[in-house]
């Protein structure tokens, strides 16, 4: 009898080797995922934060707009432009220089936020596209013509790859 054991012919070594191999991809590929998800969480971060950088824009617009006496400084200069001339928000030049207005640093931005006033007209001439009805608005009794101003503000976020936009409008009476 030959109690010699039989030779090896390396099946187990060679299951071992493709059982690890489908670990280690199964492990990059988890590894992928999460850097993605992780850059995926970091921009939707960033736009929220430019989001709100253009938010105080438009407060700080509004607040421009609450500090005029009379709408003469509405002539197409220093970001305050008068009906219908308005520069293109979507153009990189209406946000450098005296073509928009800079609302103030804000900590975490990577630039400050800018906002643009347009005139839009009297807004208490019902006929007009910008009727109103003002009857019920406030407590105040209505003395003094009402006007709409069209506000379009822009910010980066953290980075300067993030931007948003907000266009909005605001009324006041003068």
């Amino acid at each position: 009898m030959n109690s010699l054991p039989k030779k090896q012919q390396g099946a187990a070594l060679f299951v071992a080797l493709i059982f690890l191999l489908i670990l280690t991809v199964l492990g990059v590929s988890s590894m992928s995922d999460t850097v993605m998800q992780g850059k995926m969480s970091a921009a939707i971060q960033d736009g929220n934060i430019a989001l709100q950088g253009a938010e105080t824009a438009v407060r700080a617009a509004e607040a421009t707009i609450d500090g005029f006496a009379t709408l003469g400084a509405f002539n197409n200069t220093n970001g305050l432009y008068i009906e219908n001339n308005g520069p293109d928000p979507h153009n990189n030049v209406t946000w450098t220089g005296t073509n928009s207005v800079r609302a103030g640093a804000v900590n975490g931005l990577a630039e400050e936020p800018r906002f643009f006033i347009e005139l839009a007209g009297d807004i208490a001439n019902e006929d007009s596209d910008l009727g109103l009805n003002l009857d019920t608005y406030s407590h105040e009794s209505g003395a003094g013509q009402t006007f709409a101003f069209r506000i379009v503000a822009q910010s980066s976020g953290g980075s300067s790859t993030a931007s948003r936009m907000i266009e909005t409008y605001y009324a006041r009476v003068f």
